[in-house]
């Protein structure tokens, strides 16, 4: 150690690879707090940086807890072995084996921030992990088994991520899956694509495990350019609703021969048949029933409960008699009941059958044949997906085309700086042989 001025400095004057070693003494009932400190007691501290380190490999290399065995170079395994660039050359390495590699905490403000480039960045976002970027990635997360990037948070967000560039954020799993698709030409704030793995997935206990909402499109769509595929599946119910004044609940499009909507039904011989719904221009609710003349005469009372939905005044009743006798005939109709009188006053006391139709009371104001718009423009803004599949456009293909790019050149800089490592260190070794 030598004394410049009020400055200690620590010059090394032997082949050593360090200047300043601190070392814990061989006291066993006691234990150094602190390896190196600058002291700062007050609550202002008056050192403007305290402390600088600067070296080739790692400006500062930092372990914390127990090691692992001991290696062949008498040190005791302090991290996972280096096998990347990412970790061979840094400003700050943190390892550990039973610990955490790097913890950084804040009572107010940003506990972890990583910057890559130069440029104007989010300077307002506060958070656990900020990550920002001027012309890269802002945060990346990989992993072989588990979850790339996890993000817990009692409070509104776990994982916060502001994209102003193609992507929000891009999750992958194993090989790219699609990067375009027909129609879709905005940028997402989340895309999820995977060759042969689930593209996105939500899940949750209590509440919806995916929600979607927009003010002026559609919340969801659903798409397959499989034919014999589906655009959205589902296991279990499904519910759609919306304000009763509006008309239009379930709309739905496509050509199936005979009939778009089907219900698919088990049968016998343990295959699966599609029953086809019947279409109406007006509103119906239908009821059906049997019931019996009595010296041909017979009052039938409608169901209450289906009383209680439909437009009483004006609903259709249709009777079939089930047994020999001059016809029926409705002769008279109630808000609660209809007569049922047999043709040029006989008198049977045959069974009959009848089907009511009525109009929904809780729906007015429907159109006949009402005209829509295949592509929805009856929304706000029209969605921009085709009613066929066509070929992806030219600004989706630029993005898919720019993903790859930049992967490619994530890449390629890594074996960059590899081989500018593996160079450096050879230079190193040379120059530490013995000269002749």
């Amino acid at each position: 150690m030598q004394l410049v001025g009020e400055s200690v400095v620590a010059v090394s004057g032997t082949q050593w690879n360090f200047d300043f070693r601190a070392l814990p003494g061989d006291r066993t009932n006691w234990v150094p707090k602190w390896g190196f400190k600058t002291e700062a007691p007050t609550f202002d501290p008056r050192f403007d940086i305290g402390g600088q380190f600067g070296g080739w490999h790692y400006g500062v290399k930092a372990y914390g807890g127990y090691g692992g065995e001991i290696g062949s170079d008498g040190e005791a395994k302090r991290g996972p072995d280096v096998v990347t660039d990412f970790s061979d050359f840094a400003g700050v390495l943190g390892t550990g084996i039973h610990v955490t590699g790097v913890a950084g905490t804040s009572v107010e403000h940003i506990g972890v921030y990583g910057q890559s480039g130069e440029g104007p960045v989010a300077d307002f976002l506060i958070g656990g992990v900020v990550g920002a970027a001027a012309r890269t990635h802002g945060v990346v997360g990989w992993s072989n088994e588990q979850w790339g990037v996890v993000g817990t948070s009692y409070a509104p967000m776990g994982v916060g991520v502001f994209g102003d560039g193609a992507y929000g954020v891009l999750g992958t799993s194993g090989p790219f899956g699609p990067l375009t698709f027909p129609g879709f030409t905005t940028k997402p704030g989340v895309f999820g694509t995977s060759a042969h793995q689930a593209g996105l997935v939500g899940t949750s206990d209590d509440l919806m495990g995916v929600y979607g909402y927009s003010t002026n499109n559609a919340g969801i769509v659903g798409q397959s350019g499989n034919t014999n595929s589906y655009g959205g599946f589902f296991f279990g119910d499904a519910m759609v609703t919306r304000d009763l004044t509006v008309q239009r609940n379930l709309t739905v499009g496509g050509v199936i021969s005979p009939n778009p909507k089907a219900a698919v039904v088990p049968f016998p011989d343990g295959t699966q048949r599609l029953l086809y719904c019947m279409e109406s221009p007006e509103v119906w609710f239908e009821d059906f029933g049997t019931a019996r003349l009595k010296r041909g005469r017979a009052v039938v009372r409608l169901d209450p409960d289906f009383g209680r939905v439909i437009k009483r005044n004006n609903y259709r009743v249709f009777i079939t008699p089930e047994g020999d006798c001059r016809g029926l005939y409705v002769r008279r109709k109630h808000a609660a009941s209809f007569e049922v009188r047999e043709l040029a006053g006989g008198k049977s006391s045959v069974m009959f059958s009848y089907r009511i139709v009525a109009h929904r009371k809780d729906i007015r104001g429907y159109t006949r044949f009402a005209k829509i718009d295949p592509r929805f423009a009856k929304l706000d803004k029209p969605l921009e997906l085709p009613i066929a599949a066509t070929r992806a456009s030219r600004q989706g293909a630029s993005a898919a085309a720019a993903l790859r790019k930049s992967a490619s050149s994530m890449g390629k800089g890594t074996r960059a700086r590899r081989a500018r490592g593996t160079k450096a260190r050879r230079l190193r070794a040379l120059r530490k042989r013995p000269r002749a």
